[in-house]
């Protein structure tokens, strides 16, 4: 059920494949880049970006999706939470030290 709106939001979720936050675009695609977000301005728009999270879901392609608030900046939008912010900028463990001797990642499958 989406929140109440009370400036623009994006949809964000993790990737089942390796973790990494992803966003909704306006082509409903899940990108791990925040610059071509889908933006919902009204919380029926929320409800229709959540709604498109399920085939995701369904296909176990993302987990956990929601709707964070971003700010609308020169330099594109910013999530205004910092916890959000943080997540985009990626992991924040040094990944060598998941990695087998032939420099695969080690990740869960």
């Amino acid at each position: 059920m989406a929140k109440k709106i009370t400036g623009p939001q994006v949809l964000t979720a993790n990737q089942l494949s390796d973790g990494m936050a992803v966003f909704l675009s306006n082509d409903n695609v899940w990108l791990t880049s925040i610059e071509n977000a889908q933006f919902a301005r009204s919380e029926e728009e929320a409800t229709d970006l959540e709604a498109c999270a399920l085939p995701a879901i369904r296909s176990n392609d993302i987990v956990d999706p929601y709707l964070i608030e971003i700010e609308e900046t020169e330099a594109g939008p910013v999530p205004v939470e910092f916890r959000e912010r943080r997540r985009i900028a990626g992991p924040s463990v040094q990944v060598t030290f998941n990695t087998r001797p032939n420099g695969q990642l080690a990740l869960a499958s």
